[in-house]
């Protein structure tokens, strides 16, 4: 009987476009930029839909169409966000323009000032009313070599700056990419504050602490637990925990997924995080931020929301179990 019902569900799959998905672990990459074609599409298809994994595919205005039809067409792998430059004086209108093609997040990156500018506060505003994820680059940023000049810095891009922000945009959910790479202790001690804010480890930082045999110094730098704020005043009080704030992305092409899915697993074998807090890494925190059933990898209300009626994070309901 249950080879016939698995025979079946596997016909009904074929035939309707859908995923027979496996009793794999759940995970969401949080952290994934477009490719930009169609055969980059059909290999996130392929390669994720293996993996039982989906994908906040960041997206300049060049390929929204591309995104937006591939998130239709495949909605078990792709989550779409946006990407618009800070300093652009179009990007209040394209972050519009993503919101009313059903994106669900935006991505920041390369500011002329310090991220907590006032230059750029009209932005996040903008995205807290819309209910957008927002996710900015942080810490050190790679570079061409040429003659064009650029007015971008890392040190404009520090975890630091996310504070402000944060504590502006209190139903906004943030998300610094990278860690703050190389500056781990201060993009922890921002988020320990702030329940709305969290980071992705992506690009160098798990290749350098391996090759250093170092990936244990985070438990020193992500050091607390909810339930020590029952008893301190110096631990936010009802959570989340310190690795909860961590979520799993590559930032890489879909062929990079199961690198950094090894990677990952030994980042968190290093530091024994128990394991109802991987599935959170893994997946479970951003299903949750982003309102999906990790059983359909569908969203469970339909995208858009009208401005001014979703917020990703909740202050009313923070602490209610």
């Amino acid at each position: 009987m249950k080879v016939r019902l698995l025979i079946l569900s596997a016909l009904f799959a074929l035939a309707f476009n859908t995923p027979v998905l496996s009793a794999k672990r759940f995970i969401i990459d949080s952290h994934m930029h477009s490719g930009g074609n169609q055969q980059w599409v059909n290999d996130m298809v392929r390669i994720y839909r293996e993996h039982n994994a989906m994908a906040c595919v960041l997206t300049s205005m060049r390929d929204l169409e591309l995104i937006k039809k591939a998130a239709e067409d495949y909605p078990d792998v792709f989550i779409p966000y946006g990407r618009v430059r800070p300093d652009d004086p179009n990007a209040i209108r394209e972050i519009e323009e993503f919101h009313k093609a059903g994106f669900v997040g935006m991505k920041f990156h390369s500011p002329e000032k310090n991220w907590d500018d006032p230059k750029y506060h009209q932005l996040y505003r903008m995205c807290e009313h819309l209910g957008l994820v927002m996710i900015f680059h942080t810490g050190i940023s790679s570079r061409g070599i040429g003659h064009r000049p650029s007015l971008g810095s890392s040190m404009r891009m520090r975890p630091g700056y996310l504070d402000l922000i944060a504590r502006m945009c209190p139903r906004a959910v943030i998300q610094g990419a990278h860690f703050g790479n190389p500056w781990y202790e201060e993009a922890a001690e921002v988020c320990r504050w702030s329940p709305n804010l969290f980071f992705d480890i992506t690009g160098s930082t798990l290749h350098k602490l391996i090759k250093l045999n170092d990936l244990q110094r985070f438990s020193k730098i992500l050091w607390w637990q909810a339930g020590e704020g029952e008893e301190t005043a110096h631990t936010l009080k009802g959570g989340p925990d310190a690795f909860e704030h961590i979520v799993f992305g590559t930032d890489e092409r879909p062929s990079g997924l199961i690198g950094n899915i090894e990677r990952f697993q030994k980042f968190i074998d290093a530091n024994n995080v128990p394991e109802a807090t991987r599935e959170k890494m893994w997946g479970l925190t951003m299903a949750r931020i982003l309102d999906i059933d990790p059983e359909t990898h569908r969203f469970r209300h339909p995208r858009p929301f009208p401005p001014g009626t979703h917020y990703a994070f909740d202050p009313d309901k923070f602490g209610v179990k």
